[in-house]
């Protein structure tokens, strides 16, 4: 957990510089952009750092020495980002030093280094060894960006972290990189080769996070479907299996497959293994077998349909979400409608729809038929209608069911807990602080009715 604040460290913060040079705790500020593989490594920026200098981790609105901002590059909007909150840090603590790792880092560390308000830009490759950039980043010499390419012939690395603060659930990646190459996408340049954490690891991590008292983790990665492939130690199944047999009593939940991944074995194992959240995120992008193509994605339209009417034959209380893409160069009116016709036509619960972001060294940066801005944009809305609709549809279906669920650490309600139910819905519990109801623990519950886009839901006694 995290560290508490030292009655040594000054109120004078880093507008002095206390902290940046000697043995005196360093006040630290972590912010996170983008995927919860993001949210892992972030936490192994802090167990890095906290081996090497004594460190108080402090809210990112707060004064700090030093100013760590984990980047994303998925979409040109999550790099303006970026540098929004790198900028809004200098301005407000001009002697705080500023530092820039992860995806954006990686794939366009000149556009970073280029900005007066960032000390250090750290990529990916480069970015847990944080005994040779420090230095750097803190003033003290060194160089100033550290941005290589991916070794070829690179393995997983990572570092165990024992805690998420602010999460009622942990994220452990299992797995890193990428070895596909869909048109459309700069995280396989961001992330390097497809690796695998070996089981042992897996479960060792696992169990750090047990003892810390999380009752379920998200197991992550860039291409999660891939593990194993690079080890030899089998496929998402078997380490699912050897992850459930360590640790009895965790609860395992899975980030975002591709449809050709949902076969038998895993089909299987869901169905079978009570403690696997009745969940799955599938990253389809699109339902037009052209733009698919386009997209050099392994697998077509009739894959997603076959991959979604399988997760459903589960249970029809089995949460299903999915990704799209919207505004893909080539994409028509017709491709369009086979994408809004298959989120109609299929029981899906959840809809996440990205607009098209040209992202450079991409083979679809290249490509002809782009299609205007306002178009995208009309799409999306669409899109998220329609997603909304199923979502409705898959909701009414609820009240009346028993669940089991993890209460969160906050809420917008009043005289209510907000809750995350096994398959990933929201739900509102009436109680109030002192019920037994804490945040991060399990609570077994009856959904009673939906009002106001909520589900509310009472809990079980006894």
């Amino acid at each position: 957990m995290m560290p508490p604040r030292p009655a040594a460290v000054p109120a004078s913060g880093p507008e002095s510089l206390h902290g940046l040079v000697g043995t005196a705790p360093l006040r630290v500020a972590f912010h996170t952009l983008g995927c919860r593989l993001n949210q892992y490594d972030t936490e192994g920026l802090r167990v890095r750092l906290s081996e090497l200098r004594a460190v108080v981790v402090v809210p990112w609105q707060e004064p700090a020495d030093l100013y760590v901002l984990n980047s994303c590059a998925v979409t040109a909007k999550a790099e303006h980002e970026c540098r929004r909150l790198a900028r809004q840090a200098k301005q407000r603590h001009p002697n705080a030093r500023v530092v820039v790792a992860g995806c954006y880092a990686q794939v366009r560390p000149e556009a970073l280094a280029a900005m007066p308000e960032i000390d250090a830009v750290v990529g990916n490759a480069q970015k847990d060894d944080v005994a040779a950039w420090l230095p750097a980043a803190l003033g003290q010499g060194g160089a100033r960006v550290r941005s290589a390419p991916f070794d070829p012939q690179t393995t997983f690395n990572a570092p165990l972290v024992d805690a998420f603060p602010g999460r009622s659930r942990a994220f452990v990646k299992v797995q890193d990189g990428c070895d596909l190459r869909c048109t459309y996408c700069a995280i396989w340049q961001a992330r390097g080769p497809g690796r695998s954490r070996p089981v042992v690891d897996v479960v060792a991590q696992l169990a750090r996070l047990d003892a810390a008292g999380y009752r379920e983790a998200v197991l992550t990665g860039i291409h999660l479907g891939g593990w194993g492939r690079d080890t030899g130690e089998g496929r998402l199944p078997d380490l699912l299996r050897a992850c459930l047999h360590a640790l009895p009593n965790l609860r395992l939940r899975l980030s975002s497959l591709h449809p050709n991944e949902v076969g038998r074995p895993l089909l299987e194992l869901l169905a079978g293994e009570p403690r696997l959240r009745p969940h799955v995120h599938l990253s389809l992008q699109s339902g037009s077998d052209s733009v698919l193509r386009r997209m050099q994605r392994p697998y077509r339209g009739r894959d997603a349909q076959r991959a979604v009417a399988a997760v459903a034959a589960l249970g029809d209380h089995w949460g299903i979400g999915a990704d799209f893409i919207v505004g893909f160069p080539g994409e028509t009116a017709a491709d369009f409608a086979d994408t809004l016709r298959l989120v109609e036509d299929l029981p899906v619960s959840f809809v996440h729809v990205f607009r098209y972001s040209t992202r450079p060294g991409t083979t679809a940066a290249l490509l002809d038929g782009a299609v205007p801005a306002a178009v995208a944009g009309e799409r999306a809305v669409r899109l998220r209608e329609a997603g909304g609709a199923a979502r409705s549809r898959f909701r009414r279906i609820l009240p009346g069911r028993e669940c089991e669920v993890i209460v969160e650490n906050g809420t917008d309600l009043p005289g209510y807990h907000q809750a995350t139910a096994d398959n990933y819905e929201t739900v509102m519990i009436p109680g109030r602080e002192g019920d037994g109801l804490r945040a991060g623990g399990l609570a077994q519950v009856r959904i009673e009715h939906e009002a106001d886009g909520r589900l509310f839901a009472v809990p079980l006694r006894g």
